[in-house]
């Protein structure tokens, strides 16, 4: 029997077509890159789920290995550019004083 199926009438191993957390990771990536300079604090916590997501991305959902990637390289630029905006706010208001 050349039949790739394991028993007669089953299926082969589901294939998953789910891209949920690399969505989100794309999401909180761009999230956190477009509001790090209002409330950097917060929005760093976008960048941090973002690259989370996309690694757990990367190893559950196969189908949505660009986007994982994508938002972990977004949510890495996220981090630095929430840290940055975190150092200019307290060298200006360093200036001020």
């Amino acid at each position: 029997m050349s039949d790739a199926t394991p028993y007669p009438g089953t299926t082969g191993p589901a294939t998953t077509t789910k891209k949920t957390m690399g969505i989100l990771s794309l999401v909180f990536g761009i999230i956190s890159i477009v509001f790090c300079l209002f409330l950097p604090v917060l929005w760093i916590l976008f960048a941090i789920a973002a690259v989370v997501l996309g690694f757990l991305s990367r190893k559950r959902e196969p189908a949505a290995r660009t986007l994982a990637t994508v938002g972990i390289v977004l949510g890495f630029i996220g981090i630095l550019a929430n840290i940055g905006s975190m150092i200019a706010g307290a060298l200006i208001m360093t200036q001020n004083f």
